[in-house]
């Protein structure tokens, strides 16, 4: 009598015993045929010439240090011919309004005084001073004047016709040295890169009694070393300011940005200013920094109601 069970068990095994050299063949037609597209795992290609990173230069943080206030020493006065492009509201607010471009000048001199005019066909449609302790606006479209204290909170309002500030203006476009306090104040440096172009970062941080606190940054563009950003920042870590600077560029008395963009994100607006004309440290009269109530205006007074 014939037995066919193990006969009939091992015509079963065999084929799964196959499977490996099967599997094998199959990995190394994978690797040796690599080069085809259809099983290529890597791919290589060169970034255009116009792509790749730009040169950097190196720089410890003291010769930082002594750039960003080499850069405030170096502009003691402006007086610039401008076009503003100001945006109210933020995706925060959940509105956002783009106003039309406005003509106008800038008288700025330091420590702390400023002047900005708006005009729309030559019409003044802002005129704002800052004698770095109390500022005034003039609105004469809605014949209001403003006044009040540099150093006080204030929210928006409805009768109050625009949220600029000319401290904020002033903080953006005059450079402010770094005034360290001995045992207080310190500086550490990073590094980043955005794209093809690499940064130093300045940070500027405040030692309280329990805390430390991040007080400004300074972005340092490493291909030619000059100042292209800066943050500030309150006690509690909120953004003040975000400024950008671009377009450098040579005018009269020396070289300055011809693009300075930045952000108020507590007063919820930002502003662009294009210079088309500047001169640098010229000599400045006190009575041009001067703004006086015009007759019969409504006088806002933030002073007395904070």
């Amino acid at each position: 009598m014939l037995r066919l069970g193990p006969k009939f068990d091992w015509g079963i095994r065999q084929p799964l015993r196959s499977k490996k050299p099967a599997c094998l063949l199959v990995f190394l037609v994978f690797l040796c045929s690599s080069h085809c597209s259809w099983f290529r795992v890597k791919q290589t290609s060169r970034v255009p010439v116009s792509e790749q990173a730009l040169p950097a230069k190196t720089a410890n943080l003291e010769d930082l240090a002594r750039l960003v206030n080499d850069a405030a020493q170096d502009v003691q006065s402006l007086k610039l011919t401008v076009i503003y492009q100001l945006t109210g509201g933020s995706i925060n607010t959940g509105q956002i309004s783009n106003y039309r471009e406005t003509d106008g000048f800038i008288l700025l001199k330091k420590p702390e005084q400023i002047r900005l005019i708006g005009q729309a066909f030559k019409v003044t449609v802002f005129d704002m001073a800052s004698d770095g302790k109390e500022f005034r606006i003039y609105v004469p479209p809605k014949n209001k004047f403003i006044h009040g204290l540099n150093n006080q909170e204030i929210r928006s309002r409805p009768d109050i016709p625009v949220n600029l500030r000319p401290q904020h203006i002033f903080q953006a476009l005059a450079i402010q040295p770094l005034d360290l306090q001995r045992d207080r104040d310190f500086l550490f440096l990073e590094e980043d890169q955005e794209g093809k172009r690499k940064y130093y970062i300045l940070n500027v941080v405040t030692r309280g009694d329990r805390s430390i606190a991040l007080q400004r940054k300074i972005w340092i563009d490493r291909f030619d070393l000059s100042l292209t950003r800066q943050k500030m920042f309150d006690a509690d870590g909120k953004v003040l300011s975000d400024i950008a600077y671009s377009d450098l560029r040579d005018f009269d008395g020396g070289r300055y940005p011809g693009i300075i963009d930045f952000r108020r994100p507590q007063e919820d607006y930002s502003l662009r200013i294009r210079v088309s004309k500047g001169t640098i440290n010229d000599s400045l009269r006190p009575e041009q920094f001067v703004l006086e109530q015009p007759p019969g205006t409504e006088l806002i007074d933030l002073a007395r109601s904070s």
